[in-house]
């Protein structure tokens, strides 16, 4: 849980970043439409795999580059926090 904790949350590991919350979600629903896609029409070929590889791939480039915009407007980590632990 720590693990998607780190993932979903800014610089100060305690606000939940909206850029990465939204991209992980977009990533874990184009996975999920993919194997509705897959479980209805039982095949996957070779072209869909690179569509879909492409299509993920810019998903995950969208949330990188919402991310990288917003660097600068996170707010910083309290003094003595190292990301959640004890202190």
């Amino acid at each position: 849980m720590k693990i998607l904790n780190d993932i979903l949350t800014g610089k100060d590991n305690l606000t939940f970043d909206a850029a990465r919350v939204v991209g992980v979600l977009g990533a874990f629903a184009y996975i999920g439409f993919w194997c509705v896609q897959v479980y209805y029409q039982h095949r996957f070929d070779a072209q869909e795999a690179d569509a879909y590889g492409k299509g993920l791939g810019l998903v995950l480039l969208s949330m990188s580059g919402a991310v990288l915009l917003k660097k600068s407007a996170e707010p910083e980590a309290p003094v003595g926090n190292r990301g959640g632990g004890v202190n």
